[in-house]
């Protein structure tokens, strides 16, 4: 499991297009089961996602689809972990 952290590179506007293309991203992540929770950073600075993945590598590739990394509005900080403990038992290996 990985954490992500996302940091914007300059101010987002929710009303640009982009913003839109990288929430149909997030949702399309989460309907594989790749993505277990997300939100934007208080302040809005960036966001946090939790997410399934066998290695760094896989969740690299899987985030350079991310239309934020694409246009280079964010760029990712990537914490590989293992949850020994989590409220929903699924989530613990």
């Amino acid at each position: 499991m990985f954490i992500i952290s996302s940091t914007y590179t300059r101010i987002v506007d929710l009303s640009e297009a982009v913003v839109t293309e990288h929430l149909a991203f997030v949702d399309h992540c989460y309907n594989q089961g790749r993505f277990v929770a997300s939100g934007p950073r208080q302040p809005f600075t960036g966001g946090l996602i939790i997410a399934h993945g066998d290695s760094e590598e896989e969740i690299r590739a899987l985030m350079q689809n991310d239309p934020f990394a694409r246009d280079g509005v964010a760029t990712y900080e990537f914490t590989r972990f293992r949850p020994s403990r989590a409220i929903y038992p699924d989530l613990v290996p």
